[in-house]
């Protein structure tokens, strides 16, 4: 066995799918500082279950999924794919490659695989345990693995030494046979406890099981002689029914004769009073109507009282009205004149205004036109002063830069022969950024399209996958809820069926009876049948039979008597309680005959033997059971059927409420059960059905789930692969795009650069010219600032005079336009007081005006209303005389109708009387009718209660009560008898008939828990020798691979130190417990523990431990990671000469910073960050 391969997808520094293949012999792996080579030794040990995050070099376990760097996105989860070759089988695995991976989601989700089957961390451990490989093993060395073997913690160090020695396997079954033995041991005592309970229990109920059969003894006693009692008091009650029948018959007949004469007197009483009440319609009709009359003459008569009420007040608000209206006229006159008054007031106010306002105007006026003229003056002197300055500064500046221009001439020259050399060259430059922009450009858009290409698919995938999940979480509720209902429903097929076999909800004794006969106990017995067990009922109706069956359930139906008889001598036999039995040869049924008006009742169902399904052989037997009781579907309809029949029926509803012979009702809630003994095998039928289709839809569901999961993984390999594309790809666009990017910049730049160029060159050449030209220019200036400067001085003085008195000129005019204006103010104020109170007068009288509007219409409209009023008077003065006279007709016609009503109210009195009399003949007779049927029920009943005393208290049928039938001579002294043995029942005291069959389930219980007592101390013993032998064979291989260790490490040692003597020390304890010394003795030193060396001499003795170990039992690969850094080349020479030899039965992976340790390798992979923060590999192939 090897390792293959190590896959690495998003862990730590390794973002993208970075994939080492190995061969059989030495790999390298090299590198500079944090390139990410430790990170390959980590990813291992996290792959093989590593769950310190500390030893990974992190503070949580998240930090191992790749963080992101500057260009790029952090992933969102880290997986690492161990490949092993297996060929050999020294795995426990049927996989010639066997492939471990780990995932962990960043959502913090994490899950192990072997060979892409999801498995626990536990499955890994097991599958390498006592290989070496393991985070625990030695197939990976880093220093902190150095550091254990050299620190004085045994525990560490000891790990390692198992491992190598091989019983890590023992040691972890020890460990779990310690536990069970710890579960058998709290089992012991909970036994114990149970069985000390059931001591104390054990003589108490012995005590009480004996008086139990003394009472059983006494109890058969007293039963056969209540039984013989009950049997001679059922003989006279059907003697006393037999009378009560013969008189019920002749009450019947007198009922029937005095019914048909109450028939016709009742149809003679409807006639006469259907014939009153058509009266009596026909006359509350003409009432109405006359009453109807009366209320409309009375309204006609209010209206017109209304109507004059009404006209009076219209009168009234006239008057009022045409008052008000005046005075608002007088009122809207008066505002008028003062309006007027104030509108020519206003208007003289506004003409002394107008007149002041033009006075400052033409003020004002004057005023401007003296100050415009001061201000021509005065920036005439400015103008003149600045001329002045001007030509005094630019005579200086003229001569200063005729000095300047002729040194700036030469310069100019020099400058521009530089800039045409530096356009040339610039714009050579330029053509060539443009040439390699197009090419990048190209490659830019292709790159593009692969990406868009790539997340089209990407995207099209996410979405297929998201489908799926979404599917399969539909799918796996589902199964999960099918699996629920699969498993509820077998738990209730199971139950139902146990129930069925052991035939739980008929009587113990029939329960007993037919268990003992399906077993064989008794006899050649075999067409033996319970009731319950033959007929088939539809759901509808099982309460309805359950309840109409009662205790007849249980009875136990049989070939013939002497089946029957064979059956209870075995009962008394065995004191298994009692049956009723049902011989096929000799009961006789008799079934109800029910008459068409009984049948045509909507609630009538049917007869309940007729009801109900079973093989013709029991049709006696069912009519026997229930073919005198009838099914309806509710009370009200099983109350009418037994009153029709006189209550001879009994009669069971649908919901169970019972009616039973002789009119008494047995109802109430129904106790519900988990499932009736009627309905027990269709419930059976109904859920083996669902099961089966339940079954076949859990298959249907699996096989959706794994197909579903399997493309979802084929979805999800397929994104890995994409989103790397997609990586590289938009790496390629950024560094194009940067390339790009650079390109302009520099293109821009150039182009900058040049436009510079050639405006400076420009420039300089105007430049050039422009100096010629002012030397020219700046000496003929020189000598006209002289002539200028003289004339200004002159031009200066003249001004400044003239100005001087228009100053003075406006401050008069001043003061003129501030008296004006303060007159102007005071007139404003009177303005707006008048405004005012003109607005004020015009709002009343527009107020004014709108009253009288408003009071005119007003007037015209009561003067209207009046008119209207008048009118309505006199129509409806009309119509209230008409109806007067209709009325008074009316009034004559009421009284011959009454005449007509006494009548006929006469004839009816008489014939009420005589149908009272018959009602009365009818009564009395009914009233004998129902006593006597009352007295066949009570006597029915008392003889249905002797039954039921016989069924329920003896549970006897009449015909098996007729064996203990006996001549009573003395019924007092058989009373006597029976008195005296219900008190020696009572001096028994309290008896609890049920403590033989608890005496016997107690006894049965304590037992089977001895028996289980005995099989748990023969398991801790068994347990304890197991525990033993590990122990004994654990300490024999440790001892054996100890001594070879020990040679090995010796030999080690001394070639690597070349000489010297190195030996490990068991102290304190035995094989498994005691602390391991490594001593050693260099060349020429003293012999010393390991603690007390060099940090170098430390690390190649470990070095020479590994060696020894890996001699002894090689592990199929070992990562070593930089555990040589401490040593100097030579050491380093020995270690690379160790690691040849061993490579051919041990694959070594070795991380490595020295040159020595990299010459010993076959392949050399070289890690490194072309991409800052990113690892990459490169390998070369040293063999070749």
């Amino acid at each position: 066995m090897f390792l293959k391969s190590i896959e690495i997808r998003g862990f730590k520094s390794f973002a993208d799918k970075t994939e080492l293949t190995f061969e059989k012999g030495i790999t390298a792996v090299v590198g500079p500082n944090g390139s990410g080579k430790s990170n390959i030794s980590d990813a291992v040990r996290w792959v093989l279950g590593e769950q310190s995050v500390r030893s990974l070099r992190g503070d949580k376990m998240e930090d191992v999924i790749f963080a992101g760097t500057q260009f790029r996105k952090p992933v969102g989860l880290a997986q690492v794919s161990l490949t092993l070759d297996n060929s050999d089988s020294e795995l426990d695995i049927d996989y010639s490659n066997v492939t471990i991976s780990r995932r962990l989601y960043r959502s913090g989700e994490s899950e192990y695989l072997i060979n892409n089957t999801s498995c626990r961390l536990k499955d890994v451990q097991q599958l390498f345990m006592d290989t070496g490989i393991g985070k625990e093993g030695y197939s990976i060395i880093g220093q902190g693995k150095i550091d254990a073997i050299l620190s004085g913690k045994t525990e560490e160090r000891r790990k390692l030494f198992e491992e190598a020695a091989g019983i890590v396997k023992y040691k972890t079954r020890k460990e779990e046979a310690e536990k069970r033995l710890d579960s058998t041991d709290q089992n012991l005592i909970r036994i114990s406890d149970i069985l000390s309970t059931y001591e104390e229990r054990l003589e108490p109920l012995m005590n009480e099981s004996d008086k139990a059969k003394r009472f059983l003894k006494l109890f058969e006693e007293l039963k056969s002689k209540e039984v013989s009692i009950i049997i001679d008091s059922i003989t006279k009650v059907e003697e006393r029914i037999k009378g009560l029948h013969e008189e019920l018959d002749k009450l019947q007949v007198e009922v029937v004769k005095t019914t048909e004469e109450k028939t016709s007197f009742k149809k003679g009483v409807e006639s006469l009073n259907e014939e009153f009440e058509k009266f009596e319609n026909k006359s509350q009709v003409e009432k109405q109507l006359f009453y109807d009359n009366k209320i409309v003459y009375q309204n006609n008569i209010s209206q017109i009282n209304i109507l004059h009420e009404r006209i009076e007040n219209l009168e009234k608000v006239i008057d009022k009205t045409t008052n008000e209206r005046s005075v608002a006229h007088k009122n809207l006159l008066v505002l008028k004149n003062n309006n007027i008054k104030a509108e020519d007031l206003l208007n003289n106010i506004k003409n002394t205004q107008t007149e002041i306002d033009e006075e400052i105007k033409l003020e004002e006026m004057k005023i401007k036109n003296i100050q415009g003229n001061i201000e021509i003056e005065s920036n005439e002197i400015k103008s003149l002063k600045e001329v002045k300055q001007n030509s005094i500064n630019k005579n200086m500046v003229s001569n200063n830069s005729l000095l300047i221009l002729n040194n700036n001439i030469d310069i100019s020259k020099n400058r521009i022969i530089m800039l045409k050399k530096t356009i040339e060259d610039l714009e050579n430059l330029i053509k060539i950024n443009v040439t390699k922009k197009i090419t990048i450009e190209s490659e830019l858009e292709e790159a593009r399209q692969k990406i868009k290409q790539s997340q089209s698919q990407f995207d099209k995938n996410k979405t297929e996958i998201n489908k799926l999940q979404n599917i399969l979480s539909i799918d796996e509720k589902d199964m999960k809820n099918c699996a629920f209902k699969i498993n509820k429903a077998e738990a209730n097929f199971n139950v139902l069926t146990i129930l069925e076999k052991k035939h739980e909800g008929y009587n113990k004794s029939v329960k007993n009876l037919m268990q003992n006969v399906n077993e064989g106990k008794v006899g050649n017995i075999h067409e033996c049948f319970v009731l319950g067990e033959i007929i088939k009922v539809e759901k509808y109706l099982e309460v309805a039979l359950e309840i109409a069956l009662g205790g007849t359930i249980s009875h136990i139906i049989t070939k013939d008597e002497n089946v029957a008889r064979t059956l209870i001598n075995y009962l008394k036999a065995n004191k298994l309680g009692r049956a009723t039995f049902l011989p096929l040869n000799i009961i006789k049924g008799r079934k109800i005959t029910i008459d068409n008006e009984t049948k045509s009742n909507p609630g009538f169902v049917g007869i309940a033997s007729e009801l109900i399904g079973y093989n013709e052989k029991f049709s006696e037997v069912m009519a026997f059971v229930l073919g005198r009781t009838i099914i309806c579907k509710d009370m009200d309809s099983a109350l009418n059927i037994s009153k029709y029949n006189n209550h001879r029926i009994k009669i069971v509803t649908l919901s169970g409420e019972v009616i039973n012979v002789g009119g008494s009702l047995t109802g109430g809630s129904v106790y519900s059960k988990t499932s009736s003994i009627i309905g027990r095998k269709r419930e059976i039928k109904e859920l083996d059905k669902d099961l089966s289709t339940l079954k076949k839809e859990n298959v249907v569901y699996f096989e959706k789930i794994k197909q579903g999961k399997t493309e979802t993984l084929r979805f999800d390999n397929e994104n890995l692969k994409i989103r790397e594309e997609i990586h590289f790809e938009n790496i390629e666009v950024a560094k194009k795009e940067a390339k790009i990017n650079s390109i302009l910049d520099d293109t821009n730049r150039l182009k900058s650069n040049s436009k510079k160029s050639n405006i400076e060159k420009s420039l300089e050449e105007s430049k050039l010219k422009q100096d010629y030209i002012e030397i020219e220019e700046k000496n003929m200036l020189v000598t006209n600032f002289t002539h200028a400067k003289d004339e200004i001085e002159e031009n200066l003085n003249k001004i400044e005079f003239k100005l001087k008195d228009k100053l003075q000129e406006i401050d008069n005019i001043k003061d003129s336009i501030t008296g004006a204006k303060i007159k102007k103010a005071q007139i404003n104020e009177s303005i707006l007081n008048k405004d005012s109170e003109i607005k004020r007068l015009n709002v009343d009288i527009l107020s004014q005006s709108e009253k009288v509007i408003i009071y005119s219409k007003e007037i015209e409209e009561a003067i209207k209303n009046k008119e209207t009023s008048i009118s309505s008077i006199q129509s409806v003065e009309e119509k209230a005389n008409e109806i007067m006279i209709t009325i008074e007709e009316m009034k004559k016609n009421f009284e011959d109708y009454e005449i007509q009503r006494i009548k006929i109210k006469d004839n009816i009195k008489i014939k009420v009387g005589q149908f009272d009399n018959v009602t009365m003949i009818l009564e009395k007779t009914e009233k004998s009718l129902y006593k006597c049927q009352l007295a066949l029920a009570k006597v029915s009943m008392e003889k249905d209660n002797y039954y039921k005393k016989l069924n329920e208290d003896f549970e006897l049928t009449y015909a098996e009560a007729l064996i203990f039938k006996r001549e009573i001579d003395d019924i007092g002294k058989l009373k006597n008898e029976i008195a005296a043995l219900k008190e020696a029942i009572t001096l028994l005291g309290k008896i609890n008939v049920s403590a033989i069959e608890e005496y016997k389930e107690v006894k049965d219980k304590y037992t089977f828990m001895n028996g289980q007592k005995e099989d748990l101390v023969s398991a801790k013993n068994e347990l304890l020798t197991v525990i033993s032998g590990m122990t004994e064979k654990m300490k024999k291989i440790f001892a054996e691979n100890f001594i070879i260790l020990r040679q090995n490490f010796n030999e080690t040692f001394m070639e690597l130190f070349k000489g010297g003597s190195a030996d490990l020390i068991l102290t304190e304890g035995d094989e498994l417990t005691a602390k391991i010394d490594i001593n050693v003795q260099p060349p020429g030193k003293k012999l010393q523990n390991i603690s007390l060396m060099s940090g170098g001499e430390k690390v190649l003795s470990a070095i020479a431990l590994l060696f020894a170990i890996l001699k002894m039992k090689p592990t199929p690969f070992c990562i070593l990671d930089e555990i040589e850094a401490a040593l100097d080349d030579a050491n380093v020479v020995r270690y690379a000469e160790f690691l040849k030899r061993f490579s051919d039965n041990v694959q070594f992976i070795i991380i490595t910073h020295r040159k020595g340790t990299m010459e010993a390798g076959d392949v050399l992979y070289g890690v490194t960050m072309e991409e800052k923060g990113v690892s990459k590999i490169v390998s070369i192939d040293l063999k070749k």
